[in-house]
């Protein structure tokens, strides 16, 4: 069913600055121009003194960089290097690690303790890479965030990754026998039938196959770097207008309560509906369709600072009981990035037979 509504509120937008501006020392890059800059040849320079650090891991050097710089290097560079999207992956696996980077002082790092974080992260994104099992297996992208001080001179940095595999079947509108569970963790049907994914994964395989699996141009690939902008929905604030709740649409985003109606055996998946609209309604594509309707308003608006792209979708399934009552809910989280194209082969992640 294809939509259309008036500019949406913005719940909530979580902003992490990544900016190359922020490099005060010149060993590594410098730039007043903080908009639309090229990065690869920051991001090469940074490569290329990381393999140097490699060989000779001992030579002592008096280099600084500050935090915010460190995490954009590191960030952009694993995504240089490794990172590939532009394929209509079935699922996508997110893994999240953690890693500690040692500080000079309050706000900077020796150059030669970035190396090691960036190392550290490397190892970590290849055991759990290849930990996960699937055809087409890529990884897609890797988002690092400063999560603050663990003592005066000890940053705690996390890093989440995002890996597609197989491949997507459902690359038009849904059928009306296609039928999914709304919970991220069920595999199964409301009549049993195991169908091996779910709303939320069908919903973030389709999004990541429309705005990132078309080509990038004959050998080239998409990657993802920067700044990272977020879009919380809630679904209480994007309500249709219906004079009766009854749990089918109430909301464009998924939600129902058994405050609204008793649930029934079909109230937890999303199917077709032959008795709604003129020629029947699959809650999929509906819900479906107003999501890329909220990106596509938010890539629009003055709320992107300057041709961000969509980056990923989390769609979180979430089940509560208030005053007795069940609600089950989606609570997608869209988050926008710069996108860069490199016209090279993405790197192997190591592998570790240990």
């Amino acid at each position: 069913m294809k939509t259309y509504i008036t500019f949406l509120k913005v719940i909530s937008i979580v902003l992490v600055l990544f900016i190359i501006g922020c490099v005060k020392d010149s060993q590594i890059g410098k730039s007043n121009n903080q908009t639309e800059i090229n990065p690869e040849n920051l991001i090469i320079d940074f490569a290329n003194r990381l393999d140097s650090y490699k060989i000779s891991p001992n030579l002592k050097s008096d280099e600084k960089m500050q935090v915010d710089s460190a995490i954009w290097y590191i960030d952009a560079t694993l995504n240089y290097l490794y990172t590939n999207g532009n394929y209509p992956f079935a699922r996508l696996h997110r893994d999240t690690l953690y890693t500690n980077l040692n500080m000079i002082n309050g706000t900077e790092a020796a150059v030669n303790e970035v190396f090691n974080t960036y190392d550290d992260f490397l190892t970590g994104i290849s055991y759990k890479y290849y930990s996960i099992e699937g055809d087409n297996k890529q990884f897609i992208m890797a988002t690092v965030t400063d999560m603050g001080n663990i003592s005066e001179l000890k940053r705690k940095l996390r890093i989440v990754t995002l890996t597609g595999t197989g491949t997507l079947q459902t690359t038009g509108d849904f059928g009306e026998s296609e039928v999914y569970n709304y919970d991220k963790y069920t595999y199964f049907d409301c009549n049993g039938n195991d169908v091996g994914t779910n709303a939320p994964q069908v919903f973030e395989a389709k999004l990541q196959a429309h705005y990132n699996s078309a080509s990038a141009g004959t050998g080239c690939r998409w990657f993802f770097y920067g700044t990272t902008l977020q879009l919380d929905l809630n679904y209480w604030e994007h309500r249709m207008t219906n004079d009766q709740f009854d749990n089918l649409f109430d909301y464009k985003i998924f939600a129902a309560s058994e405050a609204v109606a008793p649930f029934i055996v079909d109230t937890e998946c999303l199917e077709f509906h032959q008795e709604v609209g003129p020629n029947g309604t699959h809650e999929m594509q509906f819900y479906y369709d107003y999501l890329k309707v909220f990106a596509d308003e938010w890539l629009a608006s003055e709320q992107n600072p300057g041709n961000f792209r969509f980056a990923e979708v989390n769609v979180v399934s979430t089940s509560v009981v208030h005053n007795e009552n069940i609600y089950i809910y989606h609570a997608p989280k869209i988050s926008f990035r710069k996108r860069g194209k490199m016209c090279f082969a993405n790197h192997e992640l190591p592998y570790d037979e240990q």
